[in-house]
């Protein structure tokens, strides 16, 4: 994302307004020591589906780390930082134990939480697995999806659990995956902006939801003591269709379904 040029206030001026915009590193970097990072290891991130847990390690990027993720044969869940800290090798190829992951280079064992279980080849008298660890973080599995907590463990708060997780009569299923190339401020940015939906989902490239999105709806923001939600109005023939979208900081969203058409009458 880039910072925003001023608007000119000369008809033809483009010659006074040459400057490139320069990247908002300060809102968009996610790395380890940047702010956004930092604010965003205060809670609590989805990591990946439980269904990808199964006979090897998986290899994530998380908030500009490397990362391995694994499920054990006890059925406890690992997110360990990717290199072992032996010999450097990756341990995406590691075995996975009854116990942890053991690296494909030299065997040293690490558990779920960092120990160092064994390290073959050492004397019998090192104490190397007594007094090092390897770099882990604490996980969470909810209803299909792997958290993870990747900020000061002495700050590491509860596991939210929202309402719209566990209502009766519903059952929450896992989605998909996406994959975009941009920061995570613009995901956030452009899920808050209906008017985008009428010209580049169903004008610009035909339509992508349905039709009834082509119309600019009335829009109303309102704070929230969590974060913001906005509804967008249209009236869609006899009907007042309105659509609730909610975003909980910094990077949750509840979006309203994307395959209505307010054609059909539904509770408010």
């Amino acid at each position: 994302m880039a910072t925003r040029a001023p608007f000119l206030t000369t008809r033809f001026g483009a010659y006074y307004h040459r400057d490139v915009p320069q990247e908002d590193t300060e809102l968009t970097h996610t790395g380890p020591g940047t702010p956004c990072g930092e604010y965003l290891r205060r809670f609590w991130q989805p990591i990946c589906f439980t269904d990808e847990l199964r006979d090897l390690p998986v290899r994530v990027r998380v908030l500009g780390e490397d990362l391995v993720v694994f499920r054990d044969f006890r059925g406890a869940i690992g997110l360990l930082e990717l290199h072992c800290p032996h010999r450097g090798t990756s341990l995406e190829f590691g075995l996975i134990s009854e116990r942890g992951l053991r690296c494909c280079y030299h065997g040293w064992l690490f558990d779920v939480d960092g120990v160092i279980l064994e390290t073959p080849g050492e004397p019998a008298t090192s104490t190397l697995k007594q007094r090092l660890c390897h770099g882990a973080y604490p996980t969470h599995e909810h209803n299909g999806i792997v958290f993870a907590y990747m900020g000061p463990p002495e700050e590491q708060p509860a596991f939210p659990l929202y309402d719209s997780f566990s209502r009766p009569g519903y059952r929450l299923m896992p989605g998909r995956k996406y994959y975009y190339p941009c920061n995570w401020l613009q995901i956030l940015e452009n899920a808050m902006d209906p008017v985008h939906t009428a010209f580049l989902h169903t004008i610009v490239s035909g339509s992508q939801f349905t039709d009834e999105f082509g119309k600019v709806p009335e829009l109303d923001f309102t704070e929230t003591p969590v974060g913001m939600i906005y509804m967008a109005t249209r009236r869609v023939g006899d009907n007042i269709w309105a659509r609730m979208v909610e975003n909980v900081l910094p990077n949750l969203q509840q979006v309203a379904p994307i395959w209505e058409n307010g054609h059909h009458e539904h509770p408010f």
